[in-house]
């Protein structure tokens, strides 16, 4: 693209809204995603650590905040929860891209780890645990610890997805930190 710097920030940022919209889009159609033993799996997340990974930490916050309000919009119970889980794994994943790890893929299934895990184990404590819900350790077990585990399985997409697209909108001077 034969754009000035400043244009194709735009675009790449346009590019990654777009990416987000339709991830939110699939991850709540029924059937979109195969489930595997019944589970599901959670896509924005491991979107947000990659935009993160490439965008840094106040860029990833507003693109985890904007995801999570596209998943808080599509969920019955839209209480802000996923808006601000997000939003803070954005600006953790970034900030720890900047000062502590490179930006590779094995830190990406890291971070996408450890994030997918705070985001599961948070939501089962807050809204199953907390109410004491008969099965509650059932459910953790069974539901939320296998979707952690297949929602890391989409770090590889994404990662590699987000790279590209940063790739492209990137000049020539700057690529060589891609």
């Amino acid at each position: 693209m034969r754009f000035a710097d400043g244009r194709l920030i735009y675009i790449r940022r346009a590019l990654l809204a777009v990416l987000i919209v339709f991830t939110a889009v699939f991850q709540h159609i029924d059937g979109a995603v195969p489930k595997l033993f019944g589970v599901p799996a959670m896509l924005l997340i491991p979107l947000v650590v990659s935009v993160a990974m490439f965008e840094r930490s106040m860029t990833g916050l507003m693109f985890g905040a904007f995801a999570g309000l596209l998943w808080d919009f599509a969920v019955v119970r839209g209480d802000g929860y996923f808006s601000v889980v997000l939003a803070t794994v954005g600006f953790f994943t970034g900030t720890a891209v900047t000062y502590f790890v490179r930006n590779n893929i094995y830190s990406a299934t890291l971070l996408a780890s450890i994030s997918v895990f705070i985001c599961n184990v948070g939501y089962w404590l807050l809204f199953i645990m907390r109410k004491g819900y008969e099965g509650a350790f059932g459910v953790l077990w069974s539901y939320y610890l296998p979707s952690a585990i297949y929602t890391v399985a989409f770090i590889f997409l994404y990662y590699y997805l987000v790279k590209y697209i940063v790739k492209i909108t990137t000049s020539r001077k700057n690529r060589s930190n891609y």
